[in-house]
Formats: structure tokens, C-alpha cells, sequence
């Protein structure tokens, strides 16, 4: 089996797949190649799963790129966690945005700075997908990169590539749905926990005992609506606060930081909106993160650090479940609707449980939404799709269109303006929207 990750050099998520292949899997017998521009960093992550695999006598091929057409040929799976100049570029949506009085619109998936990020991100994709129909026509694309469910429709909708997108923000935490069953004096083992609807805008569907079966999912809403939050403390009290607000309002209780919820909402008072670069790290701590590696990799320090703060998604289980045509069940990704929401179209992306089976993905039946919760959910689906197909088409009309129906944006004259100035300056990534070309 050959894996190639885009984003090779990645700080957090590579170490994941290193752990996931090498430690978890022991994918003796396969080929992990790395890819990434930054050639430093992604030698140090190669040299650093070279030397794991070698201690613990795992046969697995490691190797570092910075081409990922030379990558490519072969593949199986494709699993891309990668953004170009994310930073400096969320710096220059974050600017352009304040100066028009709305830094709040800075944000990495909703919004007018998310709707950039779409574009910037889906360019990004739709070239990998180009490179995977010629070279691995066959192999899945795993996404992690966001806008996730904006990415995952442009590469179902517009190219041949088998996609899936992963995103565990609904469980708010590496120990999964820990929190929800904590509210109302649960263990989380002893809870089954049920998420759907959108990319960082799922919610609770159901909730059980599993061992009497009960339904729970009254007492937390219960739990929520009260407002006697005694024990909580004072950030969880503000989540609360806003869960409870959206409860009353849509019928819902949310999966996740409410702040990932809020990118699809227009600005409210008590949600914390980014003023920094969503990205990992300072320059600092990546040099000094870059030189840890080094030092692992070369055997004068231990390995084991290099997995301290890994990402909660896992696409390597998926993948493999794939190939080897295993039984498994996710909580949580993104795909296709077809059916699992009927109120939403078909084409969109959702996200809910899925089974896997005979190299298969199913969305597994869910409760249905309630109508004020579907409208909302339609209605940033909606603009999901509008975004994707901007991005693809390089069509300003469309990205207007977008805009004009997101909740997201209120001000949509000064929303337009700022479409303008950053299309402007994002020019250099985004040649589909000055050359009237596809991607």
C-alpha cells in the first residue's frame, strides 16, 4: 500500500500519520512518501519516521519529496493537509478586512476571509486532483485542508477522484464526545453520542445510555436550557451561554466549539473571533520544532515527544480499512449526502457517521434535523456550493452571489469591496479568476 501525504512537513498532522503507520498499523511492506516545498522540513519528518520504523522493526518505505508528481504514480491513498502561505495570507485577508471595519469577517471557513480561503484552497486541490487523474486515477484523496466540505465538493463535483474529508471538531477533544456526557454526570463510556449536519456546523442527533438505552438527549437539552451551570467554569459558562441562545433559536444543541459554529452566523458578541493566524506556530517555534526533529531523527533524542500534540483525525485508519476491505465505523466525516439528510440535496457534503465495508464508505440513517435546524443547514450549504464552484470557475458573479445569500456577511456592500481588494491581492494564487479558465 502507498500513502502520499501533501503536507508532509507539517508539525502537527504529520506526526499523526507517522504514529498512525509506523506505530499504530505497522504498515510493514508499504511506502509513505512525504511531500512538501519546504525540502528542511520534510527531510527532518522523513528522517525522523525512518528512524522509528528502524527501531521497532517495521519494514515500511520512508521518503521525503518536494515534487508530488514524483510522489504520485502509484498511489492509493492521497491524504493532503497543506495550505500555500497560509499565514502570510490570512495576514493580508485579516488586513484588507479591518481597514473596511471588519476584522470579524477574517475567518478561516466562514465568511468573506473564509471564501477566500475557498478559493486559495480549492486551487490548491483541483491541481492535485489534475496530477491524481493522470498518475493514480484510482487512489482516494483524504482531505484535511479547509474549507473542508468547500474542498470536498469542487473535487466531487468537478473532477473523478474519490474524496472524503475529515474533520473531528464535533468531538471537541482527542478523548471524543467526553464533554456532552459530562454535562449531565455521565462517563463517556457509558453514552452513545450521535453528530451530523455540516463541517464545523454539526449537532447532536442523539444521545443514549448504553446499557438501558435511554434517551438522553432531553436531559441535556434540559441541562443546557436551565442556565444552572454551577461547577462550570467561566469559558464553558460563555459556550453554554451561546449553546443554549442557538438551542432556543434552531431546536439544536451544537457539536463542538460554539466559535466554529459562529464562522457560519453573522458576528455576535460573545463569540470570540480570531485576530491571529489560524495556522500552528510562530516562526520561532517552528525553527526550534525543526531542530528538535533534526536531533530525533539523527538518534540524540528521544522519539516518543514527536507525538505529544497530534491531530484528532485518523484518515490512515480509513485508508486502510480501504485497502484491506475491513469492517469499520467513523463517528465523523464528510461525504457525499445521498439520502442521509433528505432534506438536503443529494450532491452536497455532510457530515455524519459512516460505516466502511468491502472498501465501501455508507452514511450511516440519522435522526432528521427539524425544520428550523434543515433551513439553516440548507441554507450554508448552499453558499458552500456557490463558493466551490466560484473557486473552480474563477466566476466573481457566482462569489457574489455567494456573499449575497450567506448569513455569515450583513454588510454586503463593503463585503463586495473587499472581494475586489483581496481577489487583487491574491491574484498571483488565483489565475482563474483574471484568465476566465476553469481550473
Amino acid at each position: 500500500m502507498k500513502i502520499v501525504l501533501i503536507g508532509g512537513g507539517s508539525f502537527v498532522f504529520a506526526p499523526t500519520v507517522l504514529e498512525d503507520v509506523i506505530v499504530k498499523h505497522r504498515l510493514s511492506g508499504g511506502e509513505l512518501v512525504l511531500v512538501d516545498p519546504k525540502r528542511e522540513a520534510v527531510e527532518a519528518m522523513a528522517g525522523v519516521g525512518m528512524r522509528i520504523a528502524e527501531e521497532l522493526g517495521v519494514d515500511v518505505r520512508i521518503r521525503a519529496c518536494t515534487d508530488r508528481r514524483d510522489a504520485l504514480p502509484g498511489a492509493d491513498v492521497v491524504i493532503v493537509s497543506a495550505s500555500v502561505q497560509g499565514m502570510r495570507r490570512w495576514q493580508m485577508d485579516y488586513d484588507i478586512l479591518s481597514e473596511l471595519g471588519m476584522p470579524d469577517q477574517a475567518r478561516e471557513c466562514g465568511g468573506v476571509g473564509g471564501l477566500l480561503n475557498t478559493f486559495r484552497s480549492v486551487t490548491l486541490l483541483m491541481s492535485v486532483c489534475r496530477d491524481m487523474e493522470e498518475l493514480c486515477p484510482d487512489a482516494w484523496l483524504m482531505d484535511v485542508t479547509n474549507p473542508m466540505p468547500r474542498v470536498v465538493t469542487a473535487v466531487t463535483r468537478y473532477t473523478s477522484i474519490r474524496c472524503a474529508g475529515f474533520c473531528n471538531i464535533a468531538y471537541r477533544g482527542p478523548e471524543g464526545y467526553a464533554l456532552l456526557p459530562r454535562l449531565i454526570g455521565k462517563e463517556p463510556h457509558e453514552v452513545e453520542v450521535v453528530t451530523g449536519g455540516l463541517n464545523h456546523f454539526a449537532w447532536v442527533l442523539a444521545m443514549r445510555d448504553r446499557h438501558s438505552g435511554e434517551d438522553l438527549l432531553p436531559q441535556l437539552k434540559e441541562y443546557i436550557r436551565s442556565g444552572d451551570w454551577t461547577g462550570q467554569d467561566e469559558e464553558m459558562q460563555r459556550e453554554l451561554r451561546v449553546m443554549r441562545r442557538w438551542l432556543l433559536a434552531y431546536g439544536g444543541v451544537a457539536a463542538g466549539a460554539v466559535d466554529h459554529h459562529a464562522e457560519y452566523l453573522p458576528l455576535q458578541e460573545d463569540i470570540r473571533y480570531t485576530e491571529h493566524s489560524p495556522y500552528h506556530g510562530t516562526e520561532a517555534e517552528r525553527r526550534q520544532w525543526l531542530q528538535e526533529l533534526k536531533e530525533i531523527g539523527a538518534g540524540r533524542m528521544a522519539w516518543e515527544s514527536v507525538f505529544s500534540n497530534g491531530s484528532w483525525e485518523h484518515p490512515v485508519d480509513l485508508a486502510i480499512a480501504l485497502q484491506r476491505g475491513e469492517e469499520s465505523k467513523l463517528d465523523i466525516l464528510n461525504v457525499r449526502n445521498d439520502g442521509t439528510f433528505p432534506e438536503l440535496p443529494p450532491e452536497r457534503i455532510v457530515e455524519a457517521p459512516v460505516r466502511v465495508s468491502g472498501g465501501t464508505l455508507t452514511a450511516q440513517p440519522l435522526p432528521p434535523l427539524g425544520k428550523p435546524l434543515a433551513e439553516l443547514c440548507r441554507q450554508v450549504s448552499d453558499v458552500h456550493a456557490l463558493a466551490a464552484e466560484a473557486a473552480v470557475r474563477g466566476d466573481r458573479e457566482i462569489a457574489k452571489r455567494a456573499i449575497e445569500i450567506d448569513p455569515a456577511v450583513t454588510d454586503k456592500v463593503t463585503a463586495f469591496i473587499a472581494l475586489e481588494r483581496m481577489l487583487e491581492v491574491h491574484a498571483d494564487l488565483l489565475p482563474q479568476f483574471s484568465k476566465g479558465q476553469s481550473l
